[in-house]
């Protein structure tokens, strides 16, 4: 466990990835099959199973993964490309990449926070944040480094869209990710 709190994970995260992830996405729901539904703590991918999961759930779940995986290779360009990103980092232990389903908890922090859909950020009453400003297309947080996202769905997030995500993310210094 890294020893500077910030890096900590919440003491509630549920969800797929690394525990220690630098960029969480918030997700209001889970994928609909076993271990997934059930989860009660963080579970990292084993290589393979990614792709295991969207072959069971389907094209919904294809496109979460593949815009999670798109925006990570845009910040952390390591694989030859996204798809590559997606198969071998995405969501596995050292990551620095999770997708939770526990709520998002309204602190400061060093990590990127992504909170997936406008309902689900009302929801949580991330809507009414104090520091919430726009910025490329966004309404984000600076003291929290948090970012209320569309959902992430091609026609919601499209490249261009994701472009100024990136952008966003990359102009308050961007994402510094393990090894």
């Amino acid at each position: 466990m890294p020893s500077n709190p910030a890096q900590r994970p919440h003491p509630t995260a549920i969800g797929l990835g690394d525990a220690n992830a630098i960029l969480s996405v918030y997700a209001p729901h889970r994928p609909p099959q076993a271990p997934y539904d059930g989860l009660d703590q963080m579970h990292p991918f084993a290589a393979g199973e990614l792709a295991q999961l969207v072959t069971a759930t389907g094209n919904h779940w294809r496109k979460i993964f593949n815009l999670y995986a798109k925006l990570l290779h845009r910040l952390s360009p390591r694989e030859p490309s996204w798809q590559d990103c997606r198969e071998q980092r995405l969501l596995q232990a050292g990551s620095g990449t999770a997708l939770l389903f526990s709520p998002p908890h309204s602190t400061p922090s060093e990590s990127w926070r992504l909170v997936m859909g406008k309902a689900y950020a009302e929801s949580c009453g991330l809507h009414l944040l104090a520091d919430l400003q726009p910025l490329n297309g966004f309404d984000w947080s600076p003291s929290q480094r948090l970012i209320l996202t569309p959902y992430f769905d091609y026609r919601a997030l499209s490249n261009a869209r994701l472009d100024n995500l990136y952008r966003l993310i990359d102009s308050q210094g961007g994402c510094q990710f393990p090894l």
